[in-house]
């Protein structure tokens, strides 16, 4: 930390951050005397914030962020970040929040592609620059190190969906009437598994025939918005039959004598009855999701109703379904003419 005079006859000082990267601040002074006043002052501030920033420890802040995480996030993202921060936790110790820099973070993500994957890597790197961005904003850090850190690559891969054929050899294979008329209400509206597992009937507009996917106190969407999503013939036929069979057991449409069904549980059968009926190992519960999308992309609609349709917050992550809609590329080419 020093002192320097530019060419404008201003004093700046200079210091490196906790990052270790340099920065410079002007005094605003022109004579020294008042320039080392600034510096004394300046030396007491930033000994204090680091005074403040060593209290608090990665265990310490996972406690109080996982806390306030449950009042923010979905259930899943809540696990996403207790996940990624214990292994965090486990691999680079209990270091003061501030002490976790570029080197730290890149240990942490070499270490997780030879653990598991470039996938995983990338999960947890998403996890943990959310949480980092908390800790600035609380005032535990100064700077998000994660912003410094490239996210990690992993190859693109196209969206694993069930053919026609496929979904009805699923169907046949599950193992009873409402896992059936779940997984049709799932392929029928690209809803989550978390979205659907919510639905109550309040939600369900039969004059309409439109399924409104909001947030209650029980269940937040994943990007926290609403939307409205039609409903095709069959499901409106299957939901109003089932309203007349079960609707007064439950204000849940899908249940258990009653009581909410459990995603993970839901997700367990799915792959039970996909390995029953001898299809794809890739197919699990998320694939009636695309499956809806893709075949809507097929029939030739529009990539902007697919994203309202699937509630995506950007144009970009629908065009994983480009790739299935009737092209124009196929003209293109075809002037192309050989003699």
């Amino acid at each position: 930390m020093f002192l320097s005079k530019l060419s404008h006859g201003v004093y700046y000082l200079f210091y490196h951050d906790e990052l270790g990267k340099r920065r410079a601040v002007s005094t605003r002074c022109r004579h020294k005397p008042d320039a080392l006043k600034f510096l004394q002052t300046f030396k007491e501030a930033d000994r204090q914030k680091k005074a403040k920033l060593q209290r608090v420890t990665l265990s310490q802040f996972m406690k109080t962020y996982l806390e306030h995480s449950q009042g923010v996030h979905t259930v899943k993202t809540t696990q996403s970040s207790r996940t990624a921060l214990s292994e965090f936790v486990r691999i680079l110790g209990d270091l003061p929040l501030h002490k976790v820099g570029v080197r730290e973070i890149e240990v942490f993500l070499a270490r997780k592609k030879e653990e598991a994957s470039d996938w995983t890597a990338r999960k947890y790197y998403l996890a943990l620059a959310s949480a980092f961005e908390t800790a600035k904003r609380w005032g535990h850090i100064a700077s998000n190190p994660f912003r410094q850190v490239q996210k990690p690559k992993t190859p693109e891969l196209l969206p694993v969906f069930l053919t026609r054929g496929d979904f009805g050899t699923l169907l046949t294979a599950m193992p009873s009437q409402d896992m059936r008329e779940l997984v049709i209400c799932a392929v029928s509206t690209g809803m989550r598994l978390g979205e659907v597992l919510a639905m109550r009937w309040s939600d369900v507009d039969l004059p309409r025939r439109v399924i409104s996917v909001q947030n209650s106190p029980e269940f937040r969407t994943k990007n926290k918005r609403a939307r409205v999503v039609p409903m095709t013939e069959g499901l409106y036929r299957m939901l109003l039959q089932r309203q007349a069979r079960i609707s007064s057991e439950c204000e849940l449409v899908f249940h258990s004598h009653g009581r909410p069904l459990i995603g993970d549980r839901i997700s367990k059968l799915f792959k039970r009855a996909v390995r029953t009926a001898g299809l794809n190992e890739r197919y699990h519960f998320h694939s009636l999701r695309h499956t809806f999308a893709s075949w809507l992309a097929q029939d030739g609609v529009s990539l902007y109703a697919i994203q309202k349709l699937l509630g995506h917050s950007s144009s970009a992550v629908t065009q994983i379904y480009s790739h299935l809609q009737p092209s124009e590329l196929h003209g293109a080419v075809n002037r192309i003419v050989l003699s």
